[in-house]
């Protein structure tokens, strides 16, 4: 099953962290030690799977997103105009036309261990979640499991009864891809909901979901100027 594509979700506007940096998308801050952006590193690392068609779905301040991209050979930008109005399930619905093959889906505002995309990429299942089961983690999404298989995912789970966290990584198989369209579609209406809603309407209708823990490796989604400290300490780990 090899994985041919990768859409990153990048039309947010970052509203907790624009203090720092008000000029451009969160996703283009910098990664200490690293000479690359947050987004520019996915890109390498997308890259380094043999990933070579790389969608990045640009919103908030797109041109300026635009320009640093066309830095990087054989990158597609796509333009969600709603991003104001709406969150991810939404921007990705927006180009269902994509979701045709196998894919990853990233959030565009998280760094991560090379290890964490290796694995989900290996394991040959429809829908393979990047988790970290060593913590439950206030403004995430929290996720349970049962059986090796995971059960729920999304913020209405408690820190408390959460098993872990979603870290914003997710690959589908072809298969997996169609039945993201489709659920997707069903919940069209739900604009202020991420597109995990579908997963969990999936995991409702009996799919089997599957994840790759990389508990103990590296990660860290960059919401707010806390986030980035924390990553300006840490950078050396990855």
């Amino acid at each position: 099953m090899r994985v041919t594509k990768a859409i990153i979700l990048a039309a947010g506007m970052g509203s907790r962290i624009k203090k720092l940096y008000p000029n451009k998308p969160k996703c283009l801050i910098k990664i200490p030690k690293k000479k690359t952006s947050i987004i520019g590193r996915q890109i390498q690392l997308l890259k380094k799977n043999d990933i070579k068609d790389i969608l990045v779905i640009t919103g908030y301040k797109s041109n300026v997103l635009k320009k640093e991209l066309s830095k990087f050979k054989n990158i597609r930008v796509g333009y969600y105009p709603y991003y104001k109005l709406t969150n991810n399930l939404n921007t990705l619905l927006h180009f269902k036309n994509e979701l045709n093959s196998s894919f990853v889906c990233l959030f565009a505002d998280v760094v991560f261990d090379k290890k964490i995309l290796d694995n989900i990429i290996a394991k040959q299942k429809n829908l393979v979640a990047a988790i970290d089961t060593s913590r439950s983690l206030k403004d995430t999404m929290r996720v349970k499991i049962k059986k090796k298989k995971l059960i729920d995912i999304g913020s209405h789970i408690s820190t408390k009864k959460g098993h872990g966290n979603f870290i914003g990584i997710c690959k589908f198989s072809q298969k997996g891809s169609k039945m993201l369209k489709k659920n997707l579609s069903i919940l069209s209406k739900k604009h202020s909901e991420y597109y995990t809603i579908a997963i969990k309407k999936m995991i409702k209708n009996k799919h089997s979901v599957n994840y790759f823990d990389c508990k103990g490796l590296f990660w860290k989604e960059i919401d707010t100027i806390q986030d980035y400290k924390e990553l300006k300490k840490n950078s050396f780990k990855i």
